[in-house]
């Protein structure tokens, strides 16, 4: 009898056609690795490269092409960023861009974007949380090979967006060549993931040290402390100062009135790469004692790419409502 091929195997080889709607892809049918994992791993996830040689042109590697990896501009002495995107994007917009973009004007670093947004394209939110599992096993193979041919994972950091930092946890879980040096969860999604098992979300066994950023804790971020350091800006909770309403609801971009808090996180971390004294949280028991003072004596710490990587606890601060956020 002849075996039928999944459509889900068939969506995985054809690409179904999708649409840009604002920084937004939406697809026609969702591709569900879960079901077909093995059929053209380099069509549904890639790997791009950018350094200060080409901070706008990306290089593709590909695991087991060592061809490709030594005519990159890929430097092995060289720090080195591995970027997840989130739901219903694509690295060349929303959060990746904004990261790339300050990683390359900061200077030398290896900045790789995984890209998987056929995997996490909208409105499919169900299947693109499950598929996080694929993409973070599928990234640790890509990362094992990397550090076969000389990368440090001494200085090496998974940085990653809602869906992205738990598929950053999963390649974080799922190294068999040891643990990065650091995973930074930006607001961590929450739909489906609250109570699943450690290896298939972000925790602080994924790295030798992970911080988060929570700004939309409780609707589309995780609310609890799951990292070494977690950080609440103007208490974690949405909206957001500069994401009210009134504020919001005039804008014409529609997602915008949706995911306005949500997306502070990576606007917050974008601004600590270039303004790495800045974000100065305060460590304390909760956002009432640090909104009442008690927590002003305290040990501080600045949040985001310039974190020490001792600091351990659940910390607060304030921002301004628009860009440059960081109040110091």
């Amino acid at each position: 009898m002849q075996s039928v091929v999944p459509l889900a195997c068939f969506l995985s080889v054809i690409r179904p056609p999708g649409v840009q709607y604002e920084n937004a892809l939406l697809q026609i049918a969702p591709v569900d690795k879960a079901k077909c994992p093995f059929v053209k791993d380099s069509s549904d996830i890639a790997f791009q490269l950018f350094t200060r040689h080409n901070p706008t042109v990306y290089q593709e590697l590909m695991v087991g092409d060592d061809e490709r990896l030594f005519a990159s501009n890929m430097d092995f002495g060289a720090p080195t960023v591995v970027y997840f995107h989130a739901f219903m994007e694509q690295p060349d917009d929303g959060s990746g861009i904004m990261l790339r973009e300050a990683y390359m004007q900061r200077g030398a670093a290896n900045v790789i974007m995984v890209d998987a947004h056929r995997l996490e394209a909208g409105p499919w939110y169900f299947t693109a949380a499950h598929n996080t599992w694929y993409i973070g096993r599928f990234a640790a193979t890509f990362v094992d090979y990397m550090v076969s041919r000389g990368l440090d994972l001494n200085t090496t950091h998974f940085v990653g967006h809602s869906l992205g930092a738990q598929a950053a946890g999963v390649a974080g879980s799922a190294l068999t060549t040891g643990r990065v040096s650091r995973i930074t969860g930006l607001d961590p999604a929450l739909p489906l993931f609250s109570g699943l098992p450690l290896e298939q979300r972000l925790d602080t066994s994924d790295a030798h040290f992970v911080d988060v950023i929570h700004t939309d804790a409780g609707i589309f971020g995780y609310k609890e402390p799951i990292g070494h350091a977690d950080f609440f800006p103007n208490g974690g909770k949405s909206p957001q100062p500069g994401c009210e309403l009134e504020v919001v609801i005039p804008k014409q971009l529609l997602l915008n009135k949706f995911f306005c808090s949500h997306w502070r996180s990576y606007m917050f971390y974008a601004e600590s790469v270039l303004r790495p004294r800045g974000f100065v949280a305060s460590a304390c028991a909760s956002w009432k004692e640090f909104s009442r003072g008690r927590c002003a004596h305290g040990p501080t710490v600045h949040m985001g790419a310039a974190l020490d990587h001792n600091a351990r606890g659940t910390f607060y601060l304030m921002t301004h409502r628009e860009a440059p956020f960081s109040i110091e």
